[in-house]
């Protein structure tokens, strides 16, 4: 019986340990592909493009080089979340959905019949785990009153995602702050609907969300792993000396603080009392006999 658990133990050790590998390189690839997304916003867009590459085939070319990669990695990683699909049960047994084609969008259909197929699996996964670390750090019990607290975290982003204009308005960017190749910085944006976008949609910003998984990242780094790096960088930087006067020490030197100066203070003057004093103080008191 002993052995059963202990090999049980060890097969789920192994499975924690290679999901955690494959997070840790999936963030990598993230993280890789942040700096060419980031500045895929300053190449021309259409109209311009189309002038540039018909002027020069170089750049049609180029175009055409970037358009592909594109591709290729867009294909690998739809395998890799296919490869992870087929290998667990949950989730290989699940209804799919038919991807509609559409010719240029083949690649888009393809992704979204991918977010539909692990929709069911990804929702019931997420509650229970939500549903465990209320548990355990008392949120439920501490924030019960709070109707959003008794909603399945999956219900509470699905009714945020009803109307994901303002999340989606936060992610456009205006040219002057990307400055486009070719285009006007001072040009305004697109009219839509009879009002001028704050934004351009074209140029979408995802840092925010990058920002929360590098920190994320790091802060469930290993410590003994990253332990050499910590010390290597820690040699490097120059080490400062506190400024502490060393003669002070053993009464060599004496001590003293500087008091403030005394503010609306006024000394004491003498002064030479009138006759009638004391028998205006026996009346005033009440000490007359």
């Amino acid at each position: 019986m002993m052995n059963e658990h202990r090999e049980e133990d060890a097969l789920r050790g192994q499975a924690v340990k290679n999901q955690k590998a494959i997070w840790d390189k999936t963030m990598e690839m993230r993280f890789l592909l942040q700096k060419a997304f980031s500045t895929s916003n300053k190449l021309p867009q259409e109209s311009i493009r189309t002038r540039f590459c018909n002027h020069d085939k170089q750049i049609e070319q180029a175009y055409d080089d970037l358009l592909n990669s594109t591709k290729h990695t867009l294909s690998s990683m739809m395998e890799l979340q296919e490869a992870l699909l087929e290998s667990n049960q949950a989730t290989k047994d699940a209804n799919e959905i038919p991807s509609a084609s559409n010719g240029d969008n083949d690649e888009w259909s393809e992704v979204q019949r991918l977010q539909a197929r692990i929709t069911t699996f990804r929702n019931t996964e997420i509650d229970k785990w939500h549903r465990k670390i209320q548990v355990t750090t008392g949120a439920a019990a501490l924030k019960g009153k709070l109707h959003a607290f008794n909603q399945n975290i999956s219900d509470q982003v699905a009714g945020y995602m009803r109307d994901p204009s303002r999340m989606i308005n936060r992610m456009y960017l205006t040219n002057s702050a990307v400055r486009v190749f070719g285009k006007d910085v001072g040009e305004p944006g697109t009219a839509e609907e009879g009002h001028i976008m704050e934004g351009d949609p074209e140029l979408i910003d995802d840092s925010e969300f990058y920002q929360q998984l590098l920190k994320e990242f790091l802060e469930s780094c290993d410590r003994g792993a990253s332990k050499s790096a910590f010390y290597s960088l820690k040699k490097q930087q120059v080490k400062k000396r506190k400024l502490v006067d060393r003669r002070a020490s053993k009464s060599r030197k004496i001590r003293y603080h500087v008091h403030e100066k005394i503010t609306n203070f006024m000394a004491p003057e003498p002064m030479v009392l009138p006759p009638m004093a004391p028998k205006l103080f026996e009346n005033l008191f009440g000490n007359s006999s």
